[in-house]
């Protein structure tokens, strides 16, 4: 057995299962270690002030990560999710397919779907084709327009690695500060696990390092596998913050303002 057939076939319910379990787990402490306080009474404010709440939760987020380290902010917040993850994870073309395969509903977002490259695409080849060459010409024709010379799966996969790879070497430093010492050996496994999905997606989708069909299994199970094992590990890394803990937390505030009135 391959390691495309281990990481397919072998490792897809236990990623599942451990996911889940890490998922009740964590989501378990917010319910019974939630320290219960006297609540104020509800206040009067209209929707609109709701809503402005709530977006106004999240944009001092943005702003205090900003003001706190520009370069962090850059690296971490914009190009290695914003510009980076987010977009590929959910809208490149070959992972719209994968999502739609388990989860049917997910299909709609097919016209959406981010191509491999300003050029070509496995999945959504729609440029010019030469009949005497053989190769396509032209940008592919996608709803993004012009805006596919950046969002395609080449463009943000390097800018996610530029952005995780900045990470690592900016947490190392951090590590050997007596007043970071929060950044745990987890962090590190954490991203670097994701810059080997990464980087192994990229060689996958492009054939490297050759074009034979057992080095693209290899480099697509080596991608899948990797992926497996962060999603399998997500529930006890930092990364849990972001996924779930960040969103929480903006919720829970614009909640409490609403309940004051504010």
């Amino acid at each position: 057995m391959g390691l495309y057939e281990f990481a397919v076939y072998d490792m897809f319910i236990p990623t599942i299962a451990i996911f889940t379990f890490g998922m009740v787990y964590r989501l378990s402490r917010y319910v019974f270690l939630y320290k219960r306080t006297a609540q104020p009474m509800w206040r009067k404010t209209s929707i609109p002030h709701r809503i402005y709440l709530l977006v106004d939760a999240f944009i001092h987020a943005i702003v205090a990560a900003i003001k706190r380290s520009k370069v962090t902010f850059v690296s971490g917040i914009f190009l290695l999710h914003f510009l980076g993850v987010i977009p590929v994870l959910f809208l490149l073309s070959h992972h719209i397919v994968w999502w739609s395969y388990y989860f049917p509903p997910y299909s709609i977002l097919s016209p959406l779907a981010i191509p491999t490259s300003a050029t070509s695409s496995a999945l959504t080849v729609t440029a010019p084709f030469t009949p005497v060459t053989g190769m396509s010409h032209g940008f592919v024709n996608t709803i993004w327009g012009p805006l596919t010379v950046i969002l395609n799966g080449d463009v943000l996969a390097i800018l996610a690695i530029i952005g995780t790879t900045f990470k690592l070497l900016e947490k190392i430093p951090e590590k050997f500060r007596e007043k970071l010492a929060r950044v745990r050996l987890g962090d590190f496994v954490a991203l670097l696990l994701l810059l080997s999905i990464l980087i192994s997606g990229y060689m996958a989708t492009h054939h490297l390092p050759s074009g034979d069909i057992e080095t693209y299994k290899f480099m697509l199970g080596l991608h899948i596998l990797t992926a497996e094992i962060l999603v399998l590990l997500l529930p006890f890394t930092k990364f849990f913050h972001f996924v779930f803990s960040f969103w929480y937390g903006k919720l829970h505030e614009a909640y409490d303002l609403w309940r004051r009135g504010l």
